[in-house]
C-alpha cells in the first residue's frame, strides 16, 4: 500500500508540472492573440483605401488588367495557411479539411497546394497530395514582407498563365471561441466592376505610364494586403485555439488532481488502518 501512495504522489507531481506548462502556454497565447488582433485592426484601413482606389479607377476609366482576366480553370493554386506548431486544438486539421473539400469539389485538371506551416504537410500527404513548401515556416507572427513575397509570386504566375485561379484557405477569427476556415479567391481579381460602377467619386488624374499599369499595380497591392490580412486572421485564430486548448487542458488537470488527491487520501488512510491492525494483532499475540 505504501508503494501505491508513492505512485499516486508521483502522478500528482507529474500532472502539476504539466499544468504549469499548459497554464504558461495559455498566457503566452493570450498575449500573442492581443498582438495579432491589434495588427489586424491597423491593416483594415489600408485594405479599404486600396479597394476604394481600384473602384475609383474602374469607375472613371475603361481600363482593364491582366490580373482580372477570367479564363477556363485548368491549373489552380491553393494557398493553405497553417502553423508550424501544434497543441492548437483543431486549428490545422480544420483548415486542411476545408482545402481538401474545395479541391474535391473543383473541376480543375491540376491543383497545387502551397502551405505556410509544416503541420499540414503530413496531413495532406496522407491524403495523397504533393505539397509545395516554398512558403513554409511563416510563423505565427507574420510580417507584410511575407505577404508581399507570396502576392508577387502568385500574381506573376497568373500573368504568365501558369495558374488560371489562385485561392487562399485561412481561418477567420470571429471571436475568442469561434474561428472558422474560409476561402477567398485572390485571382482573377473580381468584385471590383460592380462596386466601381456604383462609385460617384470624381477625379481627374494623369496616369503614368498607363491606366492599366497603375490598375495592375493597385490590384497587386490588393492581393498583398488580402494575403496579409488572412495571415493575421489565421494567426489570431491559432492563438485563440491554442489558448482554448491549453485552458481546457489545465481545467482537466485540475479535475484529475482532485480525483488523485481523493485516491491518495483513501490509500493513505488504508495504509494507516493496516498498520494499526498489525500493531494491535502483534500486541494480542504477545498477550
Amino acid at each position: 500500500m505504501a508503494q501505491s501512495t508513492k505512485d499516486i504522489k508521483r502522478r500528482i507531481q507529474g500532472i502539476g508540472s504539466i499544468m504549469q506548462i499548459t497554464n504558461a502556454m495559455e498566457l503566452v497565447a493570450s498575449a500573442k492573440l492581443r498582438k495579432s488582433r491589434e495588427r489586424l485592426e491597423i491593416t483594415k484601413p489600408y485594405f479599404e483605401t486600396v479597394f476604394e482606389n481600384i473602384n475609383d479607377i474602374l469607375a472613371a476609366t475603361s481600363a482593364n488588367s491582366s490580373l482580372m482576366e477570367k479564363r477556363e480553370v485548368k491549373n489552380r493554386a491553393v494557398i493553405l495557411v497553417s502553423s508550424d506548431k501544434g497543441l492548437a486544438g483543431g486549428y490545422n486539421i480544420n483548415a486542411v479539411n476545408k482545402a481538401l473539400e474545395y479541391v474535391k469539389n473543383s473541376d480543375a485538371e491540376n491543383t497545387v497546394i502551397y502551405t505556410t506551416g509544416i503541420r499540414s504537410i503530413e496531413l495532406l500527404k496522407r491524403k495523397g497530395f504533393d505539397v509545395n513548401k516554398d512558403f513554409t515556416h511563416i510563423d505565427n507572427d507574420p510580417i507584410i514582407e511575407d505577404a508581399s513575397a507570396m502576392g508577387s509570386f502568385f500574381a506573376n504566375k497568373y500573368i504568365e498563365k501558369v495558374y488560371d485561379e489562385v485561392v487562399i484557405v485561412y481561418t477567420k477569427f470571429d471571436s475568442m471561441v469561434s474561428f472558422v476556415p474560409k476561402i477567398i479567391k485572390l485571382l482573377p481579381a473580381t468584385g471590383f466592376e460592380a462596386e466601381g460602377k456604383k462609385s460617384i467619386k470624381k477625379f481627374d488624374f494623369d496616369f503614368e505610364p498607363s491606366v492599366s499599369t497603375v490598375l495592375t499595380q493597385m490590384i497587386k497591392q490588393y492581393v498583398n494586403v488580402t494575403i496579409y490580412g488572412c495571415l493575421l486572421e489565421s494567426s489570431a485564430s491559432e492563438q485563440a485555439s491554442r489558448r482554448t486548448a491549453m485552458e481546457n487542458a489545465t481545467s482537466n488537470g485540475e479535475d484529475l488532481l482532485e480525483n488523485l488527491q481523493l485516491e491518495f487520501n483513501r490509500a493513505r488512510q488504508a495504509s494507516i488502518t493496516q498498520e494499526i491492525s498489525e500493531i494491535v494483532g502483534g500486541a494480542n499475540a504477545l498477550n
